[in-house]
């Protein structure tokens, strides 16, 4: 839990730094930062997350929850009140498969498009474990980088991240990611 503290107070002071937000000395790379944390300090995150909001930083904050996206989508397609009688009758696969025609990539990138970009705007995702298995954090970073590609971006990522690969939960099959920085 410590350990959570201080990475998450090392998160805030990147998020002050003006190197970070200009992106300087990246030398091509992505300005993409994960930090894989043990999912059972979610709520030590969601505090973070909650005060970060309330801080006056040197960057302009933008943070995006995946589960609440996904929230949007959904309430956009009209379905809310649908889920359950479509989960009980067709269960929880058909569910899922049913869902992610229109939850795709695509649909959570057009929820956080915003404009105009400001230079000194750095993102922040959250509500991975709960957006899923509706969104992939990998395949959302891999689609974002034409859209976002000119700002920092922070991933709270409630699983192990070693540079390589996303292991979500610290249990499920890791997803190949190599494009990110490891806050570690």
């Amino acid at each position: 839990m410590s350990d959570t503290k201080a990475k998450l107070d090392e998160i805030r002071a990147m998020m002050n730094d003006p190197k970070v937000i200009s992106g300087e000395g990246l030398s091509n790379e992505e300005n993409i930062h994960i930090y894989g944390y043990e999912p059972e300090d979610e709520q030590i995150v969601r505090h973070f997350v909650k005060k970060l909001q309330e801080a006056t930083l040197a960057c302009d904050l933008k943070v995006f929850d995946l589960y609440e996206i996904f929230l949007q989508i959904c309430e956009k397609k009209k379905i809310m009140k649908a889920i359950p009688n479509m989960e009980q009758k067709k269960g929880p696969q058909k569910l899922l498969t049913e869902i992610q025609k229109f939850a795709t990539v695509d649909a959570f990138i057009q929820q956080m498009q915003y404009a105009p970009h400001g230079n000194k705007d750095v993102l922040l995702i959250t509500g991975i474990g709960s957006a899923f298995p509706f969104m992939r954090i990998h395949q959302l970073l891999n689609a974002m980088q034409p859209h976002f590609s000119n700002m920092p971006i922070f991933v709270l990522y409630p699983g192990e991240y070693d540079g390589h690969e996303l292991r979500l939960f610290n249990r499920l099959k890791p997803n190949p990611y190599y494009r990110a920085f490891n806050v570690h």
